[in-house]
């Protein structure tokens, strides 16, 4: 594709990006820049083997335009980019037959350097403004068999779809700048973030906000401005976020899942826009979009996408929605499940068996895989735990057969100190998302009279509040001289006080300091949890904690006394350890609603 194709700026001089820092780029700095990325690249390129296949690039940079220049430089080298969701070991250690390593990518294993934008900056005058930009792009989504999958795009593919976005909504978004709280490593955020406004002339703004807050009070300055979000975000949306800084988007844009009523309609009282949803996935591109107005649930069919379902052997299940538009080669049927409705369609759920959390496909094989790999379990099963009563939003569960040496550790340590060892094990390999939260020790996984291991019989593990199976071992607790309980009244605040010793024989005291036995931090909170359940009868489980605090060391033979108080509404424990006016530790934890 030529320049014009995909850049609509107006003159050099025209706002391009604005930078992390706040700084603006004009399009003439970005030419520059792209001229030096793509000599720098062309050069290393040249010291390589001649071969007549596309030479493989792995792409990754948190910041957009560091990301936009790399990808520019590369599609004018006739690359092929290869764009992951994140850039973790597994993710590294799974690409294959890297040429180039451009962005944010760890050294070591033999890997070759990557290639930064400061390297382009510090290389002085560059080379030629490229005009042509014939390469392809490799996108990573999660397949029917719980592996990764590789989806190919051609520029042009990307571009037909920004041309039906442009159609649909370019009067609504026309000169308005583009904050975002999605990656554009995804191919909706590259889509909505980074090719359109490039294509329309508008400028974006390069970091992704991790602070809303801090988004909605940009919006003014940049205004008119858009919100590139997802459903996870808008779903965990906070009251106290400045919303009337909202008048200054035109739009606010969701994908990556169904964003729930409640949620949408939420939205729309705290920022005057029912966001706009758009439906589809990294092999079909955009599918639909819908706005959920007047309990609207149905989605309509993007321009000159058609839309229909494919027949399976099942009459008992809906069928499957079948897709044909200009953006990918041929008819593709999902694996989500629909009803027909008109030209419509609304969704009744995946068939497959891949998880999708806050926008991510989760391969649960992988969570198995990598927990069973671990000389502290034996197996694992991993499962969603949905959105219900017991818990605010889907997460990951897992279900896990402590081996030998995790049952010692359960023993010794406790739940949450297993938990925090596995999950730490897991963090270099997978997304927060992928992380499990609530867990369940067994001494073996549940199985029917057929030998198997149906959902229904793992969830009822989940279902029922077994945390006190699983409490802090009665030899990890110190010695209680006395309790004392103050009952709650109208649902008000509960509080108790412990008082307690430590005892000399504890056994997680040795080994924490080499010169002397303390009460490692992480005991005194798995204390307080273990109090504050057993006294204050806390639903729920574990979420979290803040303000924590570790001020005087807790040694044997030491008394203190523990003091508790738990909010029913917030779902938060206050503790304090503490004896006389000397404190020991302090902080907050959060529950789940049980």
């Amino acid at each position: 594709m030529q320049w014009q194709q995909l850049f609509g700026h107006t003159g050099d001089q025209a706002l391009f990006c604005v930078a992390a820092d706040g700084g603006e780029i004009s399009l003439a700095e970005f030419k520059r820049d792209l001229a030096r990325a793509h000599a720098l690249v062309e050069r290393q390129l040249n010291e390589l083997p001649r071969t007549e296949s596309l030479r493989r690039t792995a792409l990754y940079c948190t910041d957009t335009y560091e990301f936009c220049v790399w990808l520019f430089a590369g599609l004018a080298a006739d690359l092929q980019l290869v764009i992951p969701a994140n850039n973790k070991r597994a993710t590294r250690e799974a690409l294959a037959d890297i040429d180039l390593w451009l962005g944010e990518w760890p050294a070591g294993n033999g890997r070759q350097r990557a290639f930064r934008l400061s390297a382009v900056h510090s290389a002085g005058a560059g080379g030629e403004l490229p005009q042509h930009f014939a390469g392809e792009l490799q996108l990573f989504t999660s397949g029917s068999s719980g592996e990764p999958q590789s989806i190919h795009k051609q520029l042009p593919q990307l571009m037909a779809e920004i041309a039906a976005q442009q159609q649909q909504w370019g009067s609504l978004v026309a000169d308005c700048s583009v904050l975002a709280t999605v990656s554009h490593q995804h191919i909706y955020g590259m889509l909505f973030r980074l090719l359109w406004p490039l294509s329309s002339g508008r400028a974006f703004v390069s970091k992704t906000y991790v602070d809303v807050a801090a988004l909605l009070r940009d919006a003014q300055n940049l205004a008119p401005a858009l919100w590139v979000a997802s459903p996870a975000q808008l779903s965990r949306r906070n009251d106290a976020w400045p919303w009337q800084q909202a008048r200054f988007l035109s739009a606010i844009f969701s994908s990556g899942g169904p964003l729930a009523a409640q949620d949408a309609a939420a939205i729309a009282e705290l920022a005057g826009h029912w966001p706009l949803e758009i439906y589809g996935s990294t092999e079909t591109g955009g599918i639909g979009w819908r706005q959920q107005r007047d309990g609207n649930s149905l989605w309509s069919p993007l321009q000159d996408v058609q839309v229909g379902v494919q027949v399976t052997a099942s009459t008992e299940e809906p069928p499957l929605l079948q897709v044909q538009s200009p953006w990918i080669a041929e008819g593709f049927a999902t694996q989500d499940r629909v009803r027909m409705v008109g030209e419509r369609f609304e969704l009744l759920g995946r068939a497959d068996q891949i998880a999708k959390i806050e926008e991510k496909r989760i391969s649960l094989t992988q969570v198995e895989r990598l927990l069973s790999a671990s000389p502290l379990v034996t197996t694992a099963r991993v499962l969603v735990l949905p959105k219900g009563p017991r818990r605010s939003r889907d997460l990951l569960g897992a279900l896990v057969v402590p081996s030998d040496e995790g049952r010692a550790q359960l023993n010794i340590c406790g739940k949450s100190a297993l938990v925090r060892q596995l999950r730490a094990m897991l963090a270099p390999d997978l997304d927060g998302v992928a992380l499990p939260r609530s867990w369940r020790m067994v001494a073996a996984i549940p199985v029917n009279q057929q030998g198997k291991s149906p959902r229904e019989l793992l969830m009822n593990v989940f279902e029922t509040d077994s945390e006190t199976a699983f409490a802090t071992p009665a030899s990890m607790l110190p010695e209680v001289d006395a309790t004392e309980v103050e009952a709650a009244v109208d649902s008000a605040r509960k509080s108790a006080k412990v008082s307690l010793r430590i005892p000399r024989n504890l056994p997680c005291l040795p080994g924490h300091f080499e010169t002397a036995p303390v009460v490692p931090g992480v005991v005194q909170i798995d204390w307080a949890v273990h109090f504050g359940k057993t006294l204050l009868q806390i639903p729920g489980e574990f979420a979290g904690m803040e303000n924590i605090k570790f001020k005087q060391l807790l040694v044997p033979e030491e008394r203190a006394e523990l003091e508790l108080t738990f909010d029913p509404e917030k779902q938060k424990l206050h503790y304090r350890f503490f004896w006389g006016s000397e404190e020991f530790s302090s902080g907050k934890l959060s529950f789940r609603h049980g």
